[in-house]
């Protein structure tokens, strides 16, 4: 049985949304059974001010066309209001976004009009806590024709603990694709997550100074990790521009505002890797497109 759809004739209102998701009021207690609902908004366009905003914070040229990221803040309303509702079992606050797998079927020209549907799915125990997925598909409202569709996951931590033992990890082995790569340096200003979040709507404070996110257990505001992405997605230029593209990537470790990384790509048989690291060679994000 499908679930039962809930219709909107407009997105929801970012702030009040990222409030009430954030809220831990009205949460049930005991068990953590997903809602069974999707969200569908119709007539969403892509608002002139805004999409200007976002091309100018992430790289992308103005070319009639969404950026392969953006449905993604089209729908991100529509993921809190998930995140909201009063049967979610926890915070927003306490979730983060670990991998995110997008499919464009046809590119979206930058004044269509869409209808947006989440729902979540996939929920399981990993070591860290809790995953669970949300499932995003953008049609084009006059024909339905599936235009775009994405997973998100997003993680709820376990309480933080230490090992028995008090050992640490191994590190992971060199991913030896980006051997021959030729290294892009790039300087994030400190004021990233502020312009992104005007041109997203996402006012998360861990993202909007160190006095916010330090509340959060952040030295520093943190970049939105969907900016990163769709730095890395502006960067790839012409390969970024094909109507149908899939694009993966796992957000590995927060970055940190402001902060000098490394901006890395790797031709494959079907496409290209990249990854952005820090200054200690650490990833904060690994991604292919193709």
């Amino acid at each position: 049985m499908s679930a039962p759809i809930l219709d909107l004739h407009a997105l929801p209102s970012m702030p009040a949304t990222l409030l009430r998701a954030a809220l831990p009021f009205g949460k049930s207690r005991g068990g953590t059974a997903l809602p069974d609902l999707t969200l569908r908004a119709h007539g969403c366009r892509a608002s002139p001010v805004l999409l200007e905003r976002y091309r100018a914070a992430c790289g992308f040229d103005a070319d009639g066309f969404l950026p392969l990221t953006y449905p993604q803040v089209l729908a991100t309303p529509l993921h809190l209001r998930l995140l909201g509702l009063p049967d979610f079992p926890y915070s927003a606050l306490g979730i983060v976004h670990v991998r995110n797998h997008l499919q464009q079927h046809r590119r979206l020209p930058d004044t269509a009009a869409l209808t947006v549907a989440c729902r979540f799915d996939g929920q399981r125990e990993v070591p860290a806590g809790h995953e669970f997925d949300i499932q995003t598909r953008v049609e084009a409202q006059d024909s339905g024709e599936l235009l775009w569709e994405a997973v998100s996951t997003m993680l709820r931590r376990h309480a933080p603990r230490k090992d028995r033992d008090g050992t640490r990890k191994a590190p992971p082995p060199e991913d030896t694709r980006f051997a021959s790569s030729r290294p892009a340096s790039w300087s994030i200003p400190a004021d990233t997550g502020r312009r992104y979040a005007r041109a997203s709507g996402d006012f998360n404070p861990i993202h909007l100074t160190a006095v916010t996110a330090k509340p959060f257990g952040f030295p520093r505001a943190i970049a939105h990790g969907m900016w990163t992405l769709a730095r890395c997605v502006a960067e790839l230029g012409e390969a970024a521009q094909a109507d149908a593209l899939r694009l993966d990537c796992d957000f590995k470790k927060p970055l940190l505002l402001p902060s000098r990384v490394t901006f890395q790509t790797a031709r494959e048989s079907a496409g290209v890797a990249f990854r952005v690291l820090s200054e200690e060679g650490k990833p904060h994000l690994v991604g292919r497109l193709g």
